[in-house]
């Protein structure tokens, strides 16, 4: 009976890598993008659809947000030595959050 089968292997790998400090800030866009579009969803229904300029201005300012963590997590990806995790979350969050606003204003006109 071959024992190392049942021994998981326990072997380290060590790296310079770092986390991306843009990807972070990106991923942070995207949180606060995120959070402000729902915020401004959920007063849009509360409203009956009737919205006032302040709702429109939630929703344009999550749209600027993730247009700015969008760049942000662009730019975190040249960065050398660094894990790739945050600057995928937040690149394709921001993108999501971005298109998902820019699509409610072309419907909304």
């Amino acid at each position: 009976m071959n024992v190392k089968k049942f021994v998981k292997n326990k072997s380290y790998k060590f790296t310079d890598k770092r986390q991306s400090v843009k990807g972070i800030i990106s991923t942070i866009y995207f949180i606060m993008a995120a959070g402000l579009v729902i915020f401004a969803v959920y007063l849009s229904f509360k409203s009956g659809g009737k919205g006032s300029v302040s709702v429109g201005a939630l929703g344009m300012t999550g749209f600027l947000v993730s247009l700015g963590g969008f760049a942000m997590g662009l730019y975190s990806f040249k960065e050398d030595n660094v894990f790739l995790k945050f600057p995928w979350i937040g690149t394709v969050g921001n993108a999501i959050v971005w298109l998902f606003v820019l699509g409610a204003m072309l419907v909304g006109m």
